[in-house]
């Protein structure tokens, strides 16, 4: 009696050892080494806007940041644009931290001129009459932290 014994050749068993080694390998080093996870994440951070009360007859916006983390020039945009319009963000030239406050005239969606935006103000280069916010008026405020693409404000402001 003639028996069947067919099986799969050694090497091939190897081979198949080998991959199910290396596979498992790498799964380890990716937990091991942390290259599954992002251990970087958007700043957490308390920003207010506003009318500012202490000008008067001036109509103008402030930004406030109250607390969090603080941010590094050039990693936040603001956008400050009449209710409807779509956002035009002006990148920082200055860090914000706690206890900053923007205060502005300006909107930030006029062609043809330069905007500088610090820690304290946002500046139109030339100046002119158009960028000016209007009393009366509502704006819509966001402030973004680009890098991460996190919307640290967002808010309508009236002026009044």
């Amino acid at each position: 009696m003639k028996r069947c014994e067919e099986a799969v050749s050694p090497v091939i068993g190897v081979i198949m050892m080998v991959a199910v080694t290396v596979i498992l390998a790498a799964v380890v080093a990716v937990f091991a080494f942390g290259l599954g996870s992002s251990d970087s994440k958007a700043p957490t951070v308390a920003v207010l806007a506003g009318t500012y009360p202490d000008t008067i007859g001036v109509p103008d916006i402030e930004i406030q940041h109250k607390g969090g983390d603080s941010l590094r020039s050039g990693d936040w945009k603001i956008s400050i644009v009449p209710v409807g319009q779509p956002p035009v963000y002006q990148v920082s030239s200055a860090d914000l931290n706690v206890g900053d406050q923007i205060l502005t005239g300006n909107v930030t969606n006029l062609a043809g001129v330069t905007y500088n935006v610090t820690n304290g103000a946002i500046f139109i280069t030339p100046d002119n009459p158009s960028a000016r916010l209007a009393f009366g008026q509502k704006y819509e405020v966001k402030l973004i932290v680009y890098p991460f693409k996190s919307m640290s404000l967002d808010t309508v402001v009236e002026v009044r």
